[in-house]
C-alpha cells in the first residue's frame, strides 16, 4: 500500500488561524516534556525540566517563527527513527499519536531541528530540516561532537503558510497554554515552561498558580458497559481571570493533556455568581478515556450512550463539590416558587411538595423560567383533564368505573376551580393596593394626587374598544361588578366613532352597551357612561353632571356598532342612562352637587345620587375614598378566606416606611 503524506496532512482535523498555530505549540511543548521525562523521569519533570517558547512576529503582527527549547533526553536514535515515521506508536503508551509533526507541516513550511543527546559517554549534536512530502523526509543532516553544549532539543517553525495567517495576542497567548497544559500543572508533572512574546517573557506556571486554589480530587467508580472503572475528577477554584474557555467548565484529558475544548457549566449552574471573584474547574482523567482519545485530541471514541454516562457522573461529582453554592440557589429558588404560589393560586396543583419541586429544577432557572415550567405543568394538567372527560363515552358499559372516575375529575375541577379564584382574589387586592398607593396623598410632594389618566388605565386602559370576554384586560370591578357582564364597551372613544349618526367629539372616559351580554328586541337596554375627575382638584374644572348630561344628548337618536360594524343599541328618547361620577368630595365640590340633580346624599356621606327625567337618567357621585371602600368590602370575604392583609391598610404601611426612609435621608443630608 502506497502512503500518501501530503493526503494525510490535508485530511487532518485540525481549525485553522490563531487555534492551528497553538496547536503547533501545543504539539511542540508535549514532545519536549516527553523528552524530559524520559530523561528525569515524569515524577521529577516538574523539578528538573525546562521548556523554553520564543514567538516572534513581523511587521503586520503575523507569526515569523515559532522555537521550543527542552532540556530533555534529545534526539537519540530511536527518537529521530520515530520522529521519520509516520503515525509512530513509540510514545503510544503515554499518548503519543505520531502525528504533532504533521501538525506543525500543516501550518509551516519550515521545520528545522538542532539537537544534542549522548551517544554513549559522549555528546553529539544533530541538525537537519524535516520535509514529510519526500521519501527522506529529514533533509541536510549534520552531526558532530558537542562535548560543551547541553543537552536538549531546540525546533523551529517559520514561514507561516499564507491560507493560515493568524496571530497570538499578547493578552491571550498565556491563557490559552494555560488552558491547554492545565491538567498537566494541577498533576504536579507540568515542566517550568517559559513563553517569551517579543523579548517579553513570562512564566506559565506562575501565570496558572497565582491562580488557582488547591484541589480537591475525587475518584469516582463508573461501568462504561465494559466493566468496572474510574474516572478522576480534581476540582478547583480559579481567578475567573485565567481563561474564557477555562473557567466555569469541565476539561476532558487523556494522558494527562486536554482534549477537545472545555465544556461549560455556569449557565447550568449560576457559576457567574460564584463570590470573591471566583470561577470552578474541573479536570477529568481514566485510563478509559486514554485509551479511547482519537489521533488529534479533538475527541473520544466513545458510544452516545458512554458519553451520556461520562457526563452525568461528572455533573453529579460537580454538584456534590458545588454544594453550598447550589443551596443558595435552591434557597432563592424556593422562595420564587412561594411567590409565584402566592400571586397565581392556581399553580398549586402542581406541586405536592416545594421542597421537592424545587430539587428537581435545575439550579440556574430564574423566576420567569420556574413560572413557564409551572404553567406549562398546569396546561398538561388540564390538557389530561380534558382527555378524561372525553374518554367518558368509551366507559360507558361500565357504570362503576364511570362513577368513580367522574368523581375523581370533578375533585380535581373543583380543586382547578378553586385555586383559580384565590389566584382572581390575590390580583384583586393587588390592584386595591396598587390604587390605595395612586390616591395617597403625600404632603411631601408638590404633586402628590396622580393625574386623572392613571387611575383611568388602572380601572381600563384608555382609547380601546371591548366585548364582554375580555375581563383580563380591565378592572371595572373597582366601580360596580355589573359593568363586566355589558356586551361592548369602549374607552376614551370619540361618541361620533361609536354611532355613525351622532357628530360630537367628546370623549366619555367610559361607555358600555347591552348588559347581560345579549341584546332584547323591542326593549330599551340601559346604557352606563362613567367619567373620571382628576384626583385632589380643590374645584372641579367642570361640572361633570352637566359633563356626563352633555354625553347623553350626543348619543340621542343614533345607532351604536361593535368592533364588527354590527348594531347593538339603537338610541331613542326612552333609552335609559346609568351615570356614575367618580371624584374627590372636596368642599367645593359638594356644594356644586348639593345645588345640582344629583343633591341626595349617599348614608356614609361619601356619595351623592339623583335622577333626570328629561334624559331619564340616574346620577351616582362616589368619592376615589368610597369607590375603593365599598371594591375592598366586596372582596373582603376572599381577603380574610386567604389571610391577606387589608389592601387599604398595606397601603398606608408602605407609604409611612417611604415617609420614615425620606425623613432619614434628609436628616443623614443635613447632618
Amino acid at each position: 500500500m502506497k502512503f500518501d503524506v501530503l493526503g494525510r496532512i490535508n485530511n487532518m482535523r485540525l481549525p485553522d488561524g490563531r487555534t492551528a498555530i497553538l496547536y503547533s505549540v501545543y504539539e511542540a511543548v508535549s514532545n519536549a516534556i516527553h523528552a524530559i521525562n524520559d530523561r528525569f523521569t515524569e515524577q521529577r519533570a516538574a523539578e528538573a525540566g525546562v521548556v523554553d517558547v520564543d514567538i516572534e512576529v513581523d511587521k503586520e503582527g503575523d507569526i515569523a517563527s515559532i522555537s521550543i527549547s527542552d532540556n530533555g533526553v534529545g534526539f537519540t536514535s530511536k527518537n529521530l527513527e520515530s520522529f521519520e515515521t509516520s503515525d509512530s506508536r513509540f510514545k503510544y503508551q503515554r499518548g503519543g499519536k505520531g502525528v504533532g509533526r504533521f501538525i506543525w507541516f500543516k501550518m509551516f513550511r519550515t521545520i528545522k531541528v538542532d539537537s544534542v543527546y549522548l551517544q554513549g559517554k559522549s555528546a553529539e549534536r544533530i541538525t537537519f530540516g524535516f520535509v514529510p512530502e519526500k521519501k527522506n523526509s529529514i533533509v541536510k543532516t549534520r552531526v558532530s561532537p558537542a562535548p560543551k553544549s547541553p543537552i536538549g532539543t531546540k525546533i523551529t517553525l517559520s514561514d507561516l503558510r499564507p491560507e493560515q495567517k493568524g496571530r497570538v495576542r499578547p493578552s491571550s497567548y498565556l491563557k490559552d497554554l494555560a488552558l491547554h497544559f492545565f491538567p498537566q500543572f494541577i498533576a504536579g508533572t507540568l515542566p517550568r515552561i517559559n513563553i517569551t512574546y517579543r523579548g517579553e517573557t513570562s512564566s506559565l506556571n506562575e501565570f496558572i498558580s497565582d491562580q488557582v486554589d488547591p484541589p480537591v480530587r475525587a475518584i469516582v467508580p463508573v461501568d462504561f458497559g465494559e466493566g468496572a472503572t474510574a474516572i478522576t475528577v480534581d476540582h478547583l477554584f480559579v481567578d475567573a481571570s485565567i481563561s474564557t474557555g477555562l473557567r466555569n467548565s469541565y476539561l476532558l484529558t487523556a494522558h494527562g493533556r486536554l482534549v477537545g475544548e472545555p465544556v461549560s457549566i455556569e449557565r447550568k449552574y449560576a457559576l457567574k455568581e460564584l463570590k470573591n471573584g471566583k470561577a470552578y474547574v474541573a479536570v477529568v482523567s481514566s485510563e478509559f478515556l486514554d485509551e479511547r482519545v482519537d489521533q488529534e485530541r479533538l475527541g473520544f471514541k466513545l458510544t452516545q450512550e458512554q458519553q451520556e454516562i461520562l457526563e452525568d457522573k461528572i455533573l453529579e461529582e460537580a454538584e456534590r463539590f458545588l454544594e453550598a453554592h447550589i443551596e443558595k440557589l435552591r434557597s432563592r429558588q424556593k422562595i420564587t416558587v412561594q411567590t409565584l404560589l402566592k400571586e397565581h393560586p392556581q399553580l398549586a396543583t402542581q406541586i405536592a411538595s416545594i421542597d421537592e419541586y424545587v430539587a428537581g429544577l435545575a439550579p440556574s432557572m430564574d423566576d420567569e423560567q420556574i413560572a413557564q415550567n409551572l404553567f406549562v405543568l398546569l396546561y398538561r394538567e388540564e390538557k389530561e383533564l380534558r382527555k378524561r372527560i372525553e374518554d367518558f363515552d368509551h366507559l360507558a358499559a361500565l357504570e362503576p368505573e364511570v362513577r368513580e372516575e367522574a368523581r375523581s375529575i370533578l375533585t380535581e375541577i373543583s380543586n382547578q376551580e378553586k385555586h383559580r379564584l384565590a389566584e382572581l382574589v390575590v390580583k384583586r387586592h393587588q390592584v386595591l393596593k396598587v390604587a390605595n398607593l395612586l390616591l395617597k396623598y403625600d404632603d411631601d410632594e408638590k404633586q402628590a394626587y396622580r393625574y386623572e389618566r392613571v387611575i383611568h388605565e388602572l380601572v381600563c386602559p384608555m382609547g380601546e374598544m371591548y366585548r364582554s370576554g375580555d375581563y383580563a384586560d380591565h378592572n371595572l370591578w373597582l366601580i360596580d361588578d355589573e359593568l363586566a357582564t355589558y356586551q361592548f364597551f369602549a374607552s376614551d372613544k370619540p361618541i361620533r366613532t361609536l354611532a355613525r349618526e351622532a357628530k360630537s367629539t367628546k370623549e366619555p372616559d367610559l361607555v358600555f352597551f347591552n348588559p347581560l351580554g345579549f341584546r332584547r328586541e323591542g326593549t330599551a337596554d340601559p346604557i352606563t357612561i362613567v367619567e373620571f375627575k382628576r384626583p385632589g382638584d380643590e374645584r372641579l374644572s367642570q361640572d361633570p353632571i352637566n359633563q356626563v348630561l352633555q354625553y347623553i344628548d350626543d348619543f340621542r337618536d343614533s345607532k351604536v356598532r361593535d368592533l364588527d360594524g354590527n348594531v347593538i343599541s339603537e338610541i331613542n328618547q326612552n333609552t335609559p342612562f346609568n351615570c356614575i361620577i367618580v371624584c374627590d368630595l372636596t368642599a367645593s365640590a359638594r356644594r356644586l352637587f348639593e345645588r345640582s340633580i344629583a343633591q341626595d346624599p349617599t348614608p356614609d356621606g361619601d356619595g351623592y345620587y339623583g335622577w333626570s327625567k328629561p334624559h331619564n337618567a340616574y346620577i351616582r357621585v362616589l368619592s376615589y375614598r368610597k369607590m375603593l371602600r365599598d371594591a375592598e368590602l366586596r372582596n373582603k370575604a376572599y381577603f380574610d378566606q386567604l389571610r391577606l392583609e387589608s389592601p387599604s391598610a398595606a397601603a398606608k404601611k408602605r407609604s409611612a416606611k417611604v415617609r420614615e426612609r425620606r425623613t432619614s435621608d434628609a436628616k443623614a443630608v443635613g447632618g
